[in-house]
């Protein structure tokens, strides 16, 4: 090694630890306290009557939604991990989703979230007895995007008299007790890792210098205090807001987009009449929905959701019922003439009509509700359908939450009977539809909470 390269090294040493001697500067335990407090004073000094009154700060207020939200049986739903699964037995469909979003470090509200996933459909024998493979195998590809709304947090006693303690005075005290608590923890923390610093040898730099060794150490140890001081920060507040009940109402708001668009296609083999020869028909299920879902806590009448919604199917006249299913020894009894197709007929997978691709547009709405301190509700959805296929179809369901360990949703189970085609618009000389039929929704979220 020549002189110019001592040289460099050294002077490339002294400014890696100028560099992170700068950061622990900036970063030690009292700043990541003058943090906390900043969040835990801005909320305290909000007017209890104010709109923007709070009881919990921002990333508090997500993991407490995420309770709230974890009911993510169907699209319109939001879910506020990571990842989510939700799989229905009438459809036969699994989906897979992920969500995008990089945490800020900040104390913000989640404003938007986008996500992406796999739908897929197997079909089974529950299914294929009621629907007739009406959903049949399939793989698509589903992207959604939502809007999330402001959220309001009202709170009861805030014009009596100075006697009295609000709801909101009793929060800002115990919000500031878990601040306390946690910043004792971190003065605790720092104490510790700095009387273990001062131990480490001098041997174990090897050829780097001991300052910056320690500035490495140091670095990773404050980030690594930070991250976990705030989300214990936020943690304690949402537990205790979900104890205490100290607030008369919360509500919030998102409006949701998704798309499916099929990978896998399926296909019947289809004959206008008997002296026709089958030929072979795709679906092309396209979807396109909207929905715009209202959430209100109240800690004295329960939690209800509130959703309106409208869509867009690339329907067809298999999925709409105007197609006759047709099997092997009723096509030869009627006097069929093809016989390139007898795997379809005897596989119970031939129909006789015009078949068809046509738009099917549709309004939906659905209420549920969950009584105060229950994980056990009840919900409707009644669905209108226009144009060829114009269905009138409502579903009465029973969601229940079960709870970890953790006192967090665990999976989400919704037992429901399906009422389909209520008003009578399927033709009566073509496959009978099936007016009643029991279900069941799952939902399941993974990995980590976003917030």
């Amino acid at each position: 090694m020549n002189i110019n390269q001592i040289e460099i090294r050294a002077f490339f040493l002294i400014l890696l630890s100028f560099f992170f001697t700068s950061l622990i500067k900036a970063q030690n335990g009292d700043s990541i306290i003058s943090r906390l407090q900043r969040v835990n004073h801005a909320i305290t000094y909000k007017s209890c009557n104010s709109d923007d009154a709070a009881a919990i700060s921002n990333r508090a207020m997500n993991i407490f939604l995420s309770d709230k939200t974890g009911y993510v049986n169907s699209k319109s739903d939001l879910s506020l991990f990571t990842n989510y699964v939700t799989f229905n037995t009438s459809e036969s469909r699994l989906t897979v989703n992920h969500n995008f979003q990089e945490a800020t470090g900040a104390d913000d509200p989640l404003k938007k979230l986008f996500s992406i996933g796999l739908s897929i459909n197997i079909p089974n024998n529950y299914a294929s007895a009621f629907l007739d493979y009406r959903h049949e195998t399939g793989l698509g590809l589903i992207a959604g995007y939502k809007w999330l709304g402001k959220v309001k947090t009202l709170f009861a006693n805030c014009n009596v008299s100075q006697n009295i303690v609000s709801q909101k005075q009793t929060m800002d005290a115990l919000r500031t007790g878990i601040f306390n608590a946690v910043a004792a923890e971190i003065y605790s923390k720092e104490t510790e890792f700095k009387n273990s610093l001062n131990e480490i040898p001098e041997k174990a730099a090897q050829d780097l210098r001991s300052d910056s060794v320690k500035a490495i150490i140091e670095r990773n140890f404050y980030e690594e205090l930070k991250e976990s001081s705030e989300e214990k920060f936020a943690t304690l507040q949402a537990e205790m807001l979900t104890k205490t009940m100290n607030f008369k109402l919360i509500s919030t708001h998102w409006t949701a987009i998704q798309c499916y668009v099929p990978v896998i296609f399926s296909k019947y083999s289809v004959a206008s009449s008997l002296s026709e020869a089958f030929q072979s028909e795709k679906s092309y299920p396209f979807e396109l929905t909207i929905n715009h879902t209202r959430l209100s806590e109240s800690s004295t009448k329960g939690r209800f959701f509130a959703t309106l919604g409208g869509g867009i199917l690339l329907n067809n006249s298999k999925f709409s019922y105007s197609l006759d299913k047709i099997n092997y020894s009723d096509y030869k009894t009627m006097g069929g003439t093809d016989t390139q197709h007898d795997e379809e007929l005897k596989n119970d997978k031939a129909y006789f009509g015009d078949y068809d691709n046509f738009i099917t547009p549709s309004l939906q709405c659905r209420l549920v509700y969950f009584p105060v301190e229950y994980h056990l509700g009840i919900s409707i959805l009644v669905q209108q359908n226009f144009g060829s296929y114009n269905f009138l179809n409502t579903r009465i369901g029973i969601p229940v939450v079960l709870i970890n360990s953790k006192k967090t949703p665990a999976v989400t189970f919704e037992f429901y009977v399906s009422l389909n085609d209520l008003t009578s618009k399927a033709d009566p000389a073509k496959e009978p539809v099936n007016k009643a039929m029991a279900g069941l929704s799952v939902g399941i979220p993974l990995s980590r909470l976003m917030y």
